[in-house]
């Protein structure tokens, strides 16, 4: 796993990784948060699966990412569902804090198995 993000910093930099930890850092936070805030395993329990899933799945990602690439603005918008109209539509927090785990830990497993899968490289704009 370390050698994957390190191919990750080393093939399409900071921003590319930086993006991608920081998604880890929401998949630790967010069971977390559930178990605190809520007393809810929930959020924990679609952390493992989804990344077990991601895993058994890494190579169809890899090779559909293309195809998949509808899933990230579909992410986004999510996201924006549940945290601005979650409320009004009277979903409860323990409901938005699961999708945003989801959502998530789906953008994760896309992000990280097709920029650390080693036929994906970057192309260089600059000529370099």
């Amino acid at each position: 796993m370390i050698n994957r993000f390190s191919r990750i910093h080393q093939e399409f930099g900071i921003k590319v990784s930086a993006r991608i930890v920081l998604l880890l850092i929401g998949l630790v936070a967010t069971p977390v948060i559930g178990w605190v805030a809520f007393s809810s395993l929930w959020p924990a329990l679609a952390v493992v699966l989804g990344l077990v899933l991601g895993w058994v799945l890494r190579r169809t990602i890899v090779d559909r990412f293309e195809a998949l690439s509808w899933a990230l603005p579909a992410a986004l918008f999510a996201y924006g569902i549940v945290l601005f109209i979650g409320e009004r539509l009277g979903l409860p927090r323990e409901a938005q804090l699961l999708i945003i785990t989801v959502t998530t830990v789906i953008v994760f497993d896309l992000q990280f198995w097709w920029f650390s899968d080693p036929s994906i490289v970057a192309t260089r704009q600059d000529g370099q």
